[in-house]
């Protein structure tokens, strides 16, 4: 594959998983007079709808705040403070009064892999002989854990080959 792809309805502007269904909006919870701001630095406005690969008119700093004038396919028909009408990508505009998408976790949590299943099962038993060599780096690194103070333990393996591979 060495070459562009040039057909297809593949749309990267629409929120994954909607196929070829053109009736899905991208940000489709964008409503008129709704104010909302730019997702991301070099968030891109368009003074004319844009069609095909058409370059921005100028790009927004993240933070940006517009005001919604109305929504069709992939983009967002937006005022901004200065007064400039335009479009914007919706994949590129967050609603600030929406909650904050962040995982609630404690700090002092750890995921461990494979997850438990949920019923706080203890780990099997582990032998002896099941048990890695000493020395051997841990499956789970620590962050926070003192570090390991004195000398290093020398390498054990087969003795290196001479120069040339000659004995």
């Amino acid at each position: 594959m060495t070459r562009p792809i040039t057909s297809g309805d593949f749309d990267p502007l629409r929120p994954p998983g909607s196929g070829s269904n053109s009736n899905l909006k991208a940000g489709g919870s964008f409503v008129a007079g709704q104010f909302v701001r730019a997702a991301v630095n070099n968030t891109a406005f368009f003074k004319t709808r844009p069609k095909g690969d058409a370059d921005a008119t100028k790009l927004l700093t993240r933070g940006t705040s517009m005001k919604v004038i109305s929504h069709s396919d992939s983009y967002v028909k937006v005022e901004l403070d200065s007064g400039e009408v335009g479009f914007v990508p919706s994949v590129m505009l967050e609603d600030p009064s929406a909650p904050p998408n962040t995982p609630r976790t404690n700090p002092g949590e750890f995921q461990i892999y494979p997850p438990l299943d949920g019923n706080n099962q203890p780990f099997p038993a582990v032998t002896p002989a099941e048990k890695p060599p000493e020395g051997a780096i841990p499956t789970v690194i620590d962050p926070d854990a003192p570090a390991v103070s004195g000398p290093l333990k020398p390498k054990t393996g087969p003795a290196p080959l001479p120069p040339n591979g000659e004995e």
